[in-house]
């Protein structure tokens, strides 16, 4: 039962992980001026991507901690 908790949770943490890096790369305005260029970007989707890559993270060892751990019984 706990390996498969890990297995679950190791899925969950891609998937975290994917999203994360998916909000930390976007951008929302970009003006380029010859070799001047601008970007706005949203800190809200900066502080969500960080905050699953941080869960992701959380996630991942917990998940490897569980299938690593030897059964008692």
């Amino acid at each position: 039962m706990q390996k498969s908790i890990g297995l679950l949770l190791i899925l969950v943490a891609f998937a975290l992980g994917y999203f994360g890096i998916k909000n930390l790369n976007e951008k929302t305005a970009e003006i380029k001026i010859g070799e001047l260029e601008i970007n706005a970007e949203s800190s809200e989707s900066k502080g969500k991507g960080y905050a699953f890559l941080g869960g992701g993270a959380l996630c991942l060892i917990v998940g490897a901690v569980l299938v690593a751990k030897k059964n008692k019984a």
